[in-house]
């Protein structure tokens, strides 16, 4: 992707419009709690997957892969909404949650990406 095309108004403004309705999403699922920040684990997972499969799906499309992976998948997922959750737990006193639901983010969040990339 040239600079040209970084900086077209039209990939720009999908970029943006994607990771607002990726941003939605995600605060919409952030609601689901319980044991574990299940909505966050949950958006992470679903934004690793989509990014996987998008990078191959719209393999040489540099456009479409900018919207859906920066934008789309960017907005989904969330690395602070991930460590605040984890932060809140340990200063909570539940020692073992916030180890379990980082191990839980990164490996299931990466056999997600991988399958995308399976699937794409």
């Amino acid at each position: 992707m040239t600079i040209a095309e970084v900086f077209n108004p039209l990939v720009l403004i999908g970029i943006a419009l994607a990771g607002g309705l990726g941003s939605v999403i995600r605060f919409a699922m952030s609601k689901w709690q319980g044991y574990l920040p299940w909505g966050i684990l949950l958006a992470n997972i679903t934004a690793s997957f989509f990014a996987g499969w998008a990078v191959v799906y719209f393999n040489g499309n540099d456009t479409w892969v900018a919207i859906t992976v920066v934008g789309l998948a960017g907005g989904l997922s969330t690395f602070s909404s991930w460590a605040g959750a984890a932060v809140q737990m340990a200063a909570s006193g539940k020692a073992f949650r916030p180890a379990i639901y980082t191990i839980f983010t990164l490996v299931l969040s990466s056999t997600a990406a991988y399958l995308g990339l399976l699937l794409g």
